[in-house]
């Protein structure tokens, strides 16, 4: 499968939106299982860091300064686990943008430790 169809376009942010109890939440929808290939680990952090660096924008910073930011990264299925052992490493990451980072699998939410 193409990293395209997994992951849609790199430079793109899938859904943004605000909830009820005031924060924004960004959605990045991975699609089909996310292989643990060198190339898909690159895309999907790719693309990770372009919502991480979409909340450091002027434009984003004027709408939404402030407010509470989480970052959730779905999958359909279980991915490959050198993309969970991968995704364990960035709660940190996107901690420094002050971004809280969810997962969710099949619908359900999920915690990734570090093993």
């Amino acid at each position: 499968m193409s990293i395209k169809k997994m992951f849609g376009d790199l430079d793109k942010i899938d859904i943004l939106a605000e909830t009820k109890t005031g924060e924004v939440v960004m959605v990045l929808v991975c699609n089909g299982f996310i292989d643990g290939s060198p190339e898909t680990q690159k895309a999907l952090l790719d693309k990770m860091e372009g919502y991480l660096n979409h909340t450091q924008s002027e434009e984003f910073q004027k709408e939404y300064g402030g407010w509470p930011v989480i970052l959730r990264v779905t999958f359909g299925r279980e991915p490959d686990e050198r993309i969970l052992a991968l995704l364990s490493k960035c709660p940190a990451w996107a901690a420094g943008y002050g971004v809280k980072l969810e997962f969710e699998i099949g619908g359900k939410q999920v915690r990734i430790v570090e093993s």
